[in-house]
């Protein structure tokens, strides 16, 4: 009976050992790559496509002080959009909570939605024309050419139906 519990005792020493050691194999010897490549978000609040646009043409002060107010007026009507669309969605998440589900009662919520979502980008585009107006020739064609990469983006996946999604390259 001794004996048993000896090796028992040893059995679990054993796998703690290898537990333990994963752990620590994992976490400061060959952390997981995706870990390595998302850094944290900077404190503070994000910001927005105005702001990241101007930080990528280089604004000088002058410029930005220029544009001070333009900024904060559209960083408002962003909050304020986004707390209507967030409102909206939680009536379409409650709606879909019901059963059965409403077309009629989901439409509108849709639509609004939508045109939430159209007026933010519209309110974008007259912030950019705001924007551009204070730019130099260089910096009108940087802010151009930054409006262009932001949107094109990376290509579309190209697959034929039926085939399966592309894995995930690691």
């Amino acid at each position: 009976m001794p004996r048993l519990i000896t090796v028992a005792l040893a059995l679990s020493l054993l796998l703690n050992g290898f537990f333990v050691a994963g752990f620590v194999f994992r976490g400061w010897i060959a952390p997981v790559t995706f870990e390595q490549r998302m850094p944290p978000p900077p404190p503070g609040p994000r910001p927005g496509v105005l702001e990241m646009v101007a930080n990528d043409v280089s604004l000088d002060g002058s410029q930005r002080e220029a544009m001070r107010g333009v900024f904060e007026q559209h960083t408002q009507a962003r909050r304020d959009r986004f707390r209507e669309i967030q409102k909206t969605r939680e009536q379409i998440i409650n709606e879909y909570k019901r059963t059965p589900i409403d077309p009629e009662k989901l439409a509108p919520l849709i639509d609004r939605l939508t045109d939430l979502r159209a007026d933010q980008q519209k309110e974008t585009v007259r912030a950019l024309a705001q924007l551009e107006a204070k730019l130099t020739p260089e910096q009108r064609q940087r802010l151009h050419q930054v409006l262009v990469d932001r949107l094109s983006g990376p290509p579309p996946m190209s697959r034929q139906p039926g085939q399966p999604p592309p894995r995930p390259s690691q």
